[in-house]
């Protein structure tokens, strides 16, 4: 029997101006005869047309697909080529074949069929190989619909020409529609809850499709989500002897109504700035605010020579961390909100900065021989892992060592001639250290912590439909939780 491949290329390159990788002449006829011997005739095979998998009009660079020949003349052990290349072929009859398309990369091959007994069909149209839609939006749930509620969520896929869409398999829930040009789900949620799984085929220019299962869950809207809103923490005061700054007021409960469609505004306070004078207690945090829930912002610690002590927020009085002490003119604080920051020197120089924060359970600093670490802030669990907030600063001046600031952020005190104070955790509320001395200077104390906005709600009602600021959103198990570190808002 004769070599195929070196009778096919011969015949194609010296008979009818072909070669292996396509036909280059001039003749319109869609079916080739010839011999192994290199001369035309009306014996042998010819190939009339060509049926592609699906109905498409192109065939899947991966291969695998099976392909119909149509014509005349196959004999039972005909084979298929594409260029010089053997596919896997079985008889149907004398005028059908089908063949198995192997991998080829995007491109137009010869086909032709080579019968045993050494002529040949070529078909100069040959094959098309082209790329198949790509999908790029994940498979599995979609955004979740609300009950009653418009709904907005596009699906897509990419290809190497245009990209309709449509539904094979299950259905949309009721109200909502497919736009088969754009992949755009739209319409009014329905009025009962449940959850639609359903396929949805991209289909290319050469008719060639790839599937993918989504589905959309409808709830009710959450109606109270649970909240956690810390303030900025104040800062340290001036020197040593300064007093720590007062924690951000920390506000948390469960509970709070939301409406759908309503925009709730998100302020997450900043922290207080260190003064520059030894006479002017330290900057107080800002207010930190979810919806109608304001948290007040710390107080600023007393400075050296400043009569004010302990994180108190001055004449204007009730900031969260605010201390009261004996002769001051500083407010108490706001009820249920936020430590005061660690007076300094206690019963010694009693003008640095006086009795409030140690006896409120809140910020400590020390006198000369004693270390005075402040108690920790308050805990929360909204996050799904326990997170201490809202910690007191350390006031400054310790001969031996630094006092610590409350566990929830709270700053360091600084030492006389040593260590400086150090500023309240990011995001945590916490006070700033009171301030220390080195090498001759004077540490301002150090700044307040910025406040931070989180809320929860369970995980069987969707994601809000929208927000600002950039929130983190996370899911642990049972909950949705957004958490802004910066200004924003939130649309259920």
């Amino acid at each position: 029997m004769a070599d195929p491949k070196r009778s096919l290329q011969q015949l194609l390159t010296t008979n009818y101006n072909l070669s292996p990788s396509g036909y280059t002449g001039s003749r319109g006829d869609t079916g080739y005869v010839g011999s192994a011997g290199g001369g035309g005739g009306s014996a042998g095979p010819r190939i009339t047309s060509l049926t592609y998998a699906n109905g498409a009009t192109a065939a899947n660079p991966a291969g695998g697909e099976t392909i119909t020949v149509t014509g005349s003349g196959f004999n039972s052990n005909a084979t298929v080529y594409l260029d010089t290349l053997q596919c896997t072929t079985s008889y149907v009859s004398s005028t059908t074949l089908t063949f198995t398309t192997p991998v080829k990369t995007v491109a137009s091959y010869m086909l032709y069929v080579y019968n045993t007994d050494g002529s040949f069909g070529v078909y100069p149209v040959g094959i098309t190989y082209s790329s198949m839609p790509v999908w790029t939006t994940a498979s599995g749930a979609l955004t979740g619909g609300v009950i009653n509620t418009s709904y907005s969520q596009a699906v897509s896929a990419t290809g190497d020409g245009s990209i309709t869409y449509s539904v094979t398999s299950g259905s949309l829930p009721s109200g909502l529609s497919l736009n088969s040009s754009t992949g755009a789900i739209t319409g009014t949620a329905p009025g009962t809850g449940g959850t639609s799984t359903f396929t949805i085929t991209a289909t290319d220019s050469q008719n060639q499709t790839a599937s993918r299962s989504f589905s959309i869950i409808v709830t009710a809207s959450v109606s109270a989500v649970e909240y956690l809103v810390v303030a900025g923490g104040g800062a340290g005061g001036y020197a040593y002897y300064g007093g720590g700054g007062g924690a951000g007021g920390y506000r948390t409960a469960t509970g709070f109504a939301v409406a759908p469609g309503s925009p709730i505004t998100v302020t997450v306070g900043a922290g207080g700035t260190p003064s520059s004078s030894s006479t002017v207690r330290g900057g107080s945090g800002s207010n930190s605010i979810f919806g109608s829930i304001t948290s007040i912002g710390g107080g600023g610690g007393g400075s050296r020579n400043e009569a004010a002590g302990g994180g108190a927020n001055g004449a204007a009085g009730g900031s969260g961390g605010g201390a009261a002490y004996p002769g001051s003119t500083g407010g108490a604080g706001t009820a249920g909100q936020g430590y005061a920051g660690g007076d300094c020197a206690a019963g010694i120089n009693a003008q640095y900065g006086a009795t409030g924060g140690r006896a409120s359970g809140a910020g400590a600093c020390s006198d000369y021989t004693v270390r005075l670490d402040a108690p920790a802030g308050l805990q929360s669990s909204i996050t799904g892992t326990a997170v201490y907030y809202a910690g007191g600063g350390a006031g400054g001046k310790n001969a031996t060592s630094i006092s610590l600031g409350g566990a929830g952020g709270g700053g360091n005190g600084g030492l006389y001639a040593g260590a400086k104070s150090t500023s309240g955790g990011v995001n945590t509320g916490g006070g700033g250290g009171g301030g220390g001395e080195q090498a001759g200077a004077f540490d301002p104390g150090s700044a307040g912590g910025s406040g931070v906005v989180i809320i929860r709600y369970a995980d069987s009602f969707p994601l809000a439909t929208s927000t600002t600021g950039s929130p983190t959103i996370t899911n642990p198990t049972g909950y949705r939780v957004y958490k802004w570190t910066t200004s924003g808002s939130i649309t259920f």
